[in-house]
């Protein structure tokens, strides 16, 4: 196909023993996730969309684009160190669990705070690097297949 358009979104939550932690509202909401999590194991699930349409350089105007809508889900499981009131108080002043899912980011000051990982270091990120690439390249050639 000559054209080939490609939308992806994602996000991510945080499942302490089937309670989801989205992001805080405040910093009183963080300090009380973040000391739920401590020393303990919780699920981080990402769900992944999507979204392709191709076009071939021959379409005429009343050609029925072929469109492919795919998704997936990752999860990893994270281990928690056993943090004092005074870790998490300082992490939560650094403002960075504000907008994270479980108020923190593996990948900023938050890494941290983690002892341990069971999977997918980018699915805690919030993008599964590996399995997006799989998913992005199926696509592409499926797309690309109906669009002859």
């Amino acid at each position: 196909c000559s054209l080939l358009y490609l939308s992806q979104g994602s996000d991510t939550i945080v499942d302490l023993d089937g309670t989801i932690l989205e992001k805080p509202v405040d910093e009183n909401d963080a300090h009380a996730m973040l000391t739920k999590l401590s020393g303990n194991w919780h699920k981080v699930h990402t769900g992944v969309a999507i979204y392709g349409l191709g076009v071939p350089a021959t379409a005429t105007s009343d050609y029925q684009q072929p469109s492919l809508l795919t998704s997936f889900t990752a999860t990893a499981r994270v281990k928690f160190a056993n943090l004092t009131p005074d870790d998490i108080k300082s992490y939560v002043n650094t403002g960075e669990p504000m907008d994270k899912a479980g108020s923190y980011g593996i990948q900023g000051v938050g890494g941290q705070l983690v002892e341990m990982i069971e999977g997918d270091y980018f699915c805690v990120m919030g993008l599964p690097m590996h399995r997006l690439s799989r998913e992005l390249s199926r696509t592409i050639t499926l797309l690309e297949a109906k669009s002859k």
